[in-house]
């Protein structure tokens, strides 16, 4: 399983469902026929719905939207890969074991990327 995974429904579906709401009286909320609540929930449910829609929503069934994006790797991690891929350093073949020699590294060359690139070429 997913560590962020979606219920197959959508969560807004399964938060209404799990509140024992009825789709026509969170339409009743929202100023909406009942079957615009289920086009909304399929909406949400296959990603197709807009952030501002989603939000309206929600508020419909007295919740929150926080969109969050999570990076894959540390923020760091990606800094330090794009660093040599413009400092042309080979990536590591393996990763190093010993974190001290893997910071000692990671400062070396964020020292040599501030010095000689320009923010604006990096990415």
């Amino acid at each position: 399983m997913k560590r962020h995974a979606m219920p197959q429904c959508g969560w807004a579906k399964t938060v209404r469902l799990a509140m024992g709401m009825s789709s026509k009286a969170l339409g009743e909320r929202l100023g909406m026929s009942a079957q615009g609540v289920r086009q909304l929930e399929q909406a949400e449910a296959d990603g197709s719905i807009s952030l501002k829609t989603l939000v309206k929503l929600a508020q419909g069934l007295d919740c929150e939207v926080c969109y969050v994006l999570i990076p894959r790797t540390s923020l760091m991690e990606q800094v330090l890969q794009q660093a040599k891929v413009v400092l042309g350093i080979p990536p590591s073949i393996s990763p190093q074991t010993d974190p001290w020699l893997q910071e000692r590294e990671t400062l070396e060359i964020m020292s040599t990327l501030l010095t000689q690139i320009s923010r604006r070429g990096f990415w």
